[in-house]
């Protein structure tokens, strides 16, 4: 972690030509009541970003805190059955006051409930991003949030800061900015802003774990986003939404609220979208000749390496791959189910034909099908 001169007054993003916004609940959604003024100020400036030839993808939570009032609840919900009812109805609320404050400005929106499955598919995936692309291209302001209305999945409801990261690495965005009712990340125990954190350093210390109004969220979700997002070489910034003009700030490179800067990568469309998918399906763990091969790069993983198996996954999940001793190594596609991974472990590569009866490729992970962990 560092933190530059307070003389250096500007950042340098370097070439930005398409951004996520993602907006919090905390932000347009206070006490079961939309904020009609925030979001009419939120519309104006993505629309004079939009001007300025700067495509804007948002990210948007409060279905939750915009449904539960009309529910008859006095707060905001835990329970997975009584979000999902509170999203269905704040989701319409939300979306059309987002609708009329864009239309003020002559530009239309367009609403897209996604998941994290929506990401994981590859052909889903595809289709996202060409929808996505074709909005742009017209004109359109895609609304993201997340299908809190049909998840069953209680770690995924109300994760938006997480569905940020995913995608801003969908629309090849070079920015992801975090709007929150803080401005920022306070150095512990203070109300000092840090300006600048390298994404892959610890800064647990600083991170309170206060959660948002909803009952998600909070700044540790908001650090996770801006790793996730750091590892397709995208800066996040998380500054303040309350401001008029913080966008433009932002963009205009005022030293506001913090900036995650990235790894310094460059991934492929494919490792890319392997490196950004949420969830694996086990762990492979490796020998300390396998875990140096594929640590100096270029090597793919063979059987004879590996010495455990974790898991039951099919041909084609992402697995990751760790050390002997349990640090992380790789993350990628394999090639063969887990059971028959068991039943070559240890093996000469020559020995699938004997072992399984067949054999696909010499590979258990392809390195092209792999991603190494910093």
């Amino acid at each position: 972690m560092s933190a530059e001169p307070l003389a250096i007054a500007r950042r340098r993003l370097g070439r930005v030509n398409r951004i996520v916004v993602k907006v919090g609940s905390g932000v347009i959604a206070g006490k079961g009541r939309l904020r009609a003024k925030v979001i009419e100020d939120l519309a104006y400036d993505v629309t004079v970003l939009r001007h300025q030839k700067i495509d804007v993808v948002m990210v948007v939570s409060g279905a939750v805190a915009a449904g539960f009032e009309p529910l008859g609840l006095e707060l905001p919900p835990s329970a997975v059955v009584e979000r999902q009812a509170a999203a269905s109805v704040g989701q319409h609320r939300l979306m059309a006051m987002f609708s009329r404050a864009f239309i003020k400005q002559r530009v239309h929106v367009a609403q897209l409930l996604m998941t994290a499955d929506d990401i994981e598919n590859r052909r889903r995936f595809l289709s996202a991003r060409h929808t996505m692309q074709m909005l742009l291209s017209r004109g359109v302001v895609p609304i993201i949030n997340e299908n809190d209305a049909l998840s069953d999945d209680e770690t995924k409801v109300g994760d938006n800061d997480h569905l940020a990261a995913l995608v801003t690495n969908l629309t090849s965005a070079q920015l992801l900015v975090i709007l929150s009712r803080v401005r920022g990340l306070y150095r512990a125990g203070t109300d000092e802003v840090i300006t600048r954190v390298e994404v892959d350093s610890s800064v647990e210390d600083h991170i309170s774990s206060e959660l948002s109004e909803t009952g998600v969220g909070g700044m540790g979700a908001k650090v996770s986003a801006a790793r996730l997002a750091g590892q397709g070489g995208v800066p996040t910034i998380i500054a303040e939404g309350g401001q008029p003009g913080m966008l433009q700030r932002i963009l205009a490179g005022d030293e506001v609220g913090t900036l995650f800067t990235p790894q310094d990568t460059k991934l492929s469309a494919r490792k890319k979208w392997i490196a950004i998918r949420s969830r694996s399906m086990g762990v492979i763990r490796v020998d300390a000749g396998a875990a140096e091969a594929l640590r100096a790069g270029g090597a793919s993983l063979l059987p004879a390496g590996i010495k455990t198996v974790q898991g039951a996954f099919e041909m084609g999940d992402r697995v990751d791959v760790q050390d002997e001793s349990g640090q992380p190594l790789a993350v990628g596609l394999v090639s063969y189910r887990s059971d028959e991974i068991r039943r070559l472990q240890g093996r000469a590569r020559t020995e699938y034909q004997d072992v399984l009866g067949y054999e696909y490729v010499k590979e258990i992970m392809h390195r092209d099908d792999m991603v190494l962990v910093e």
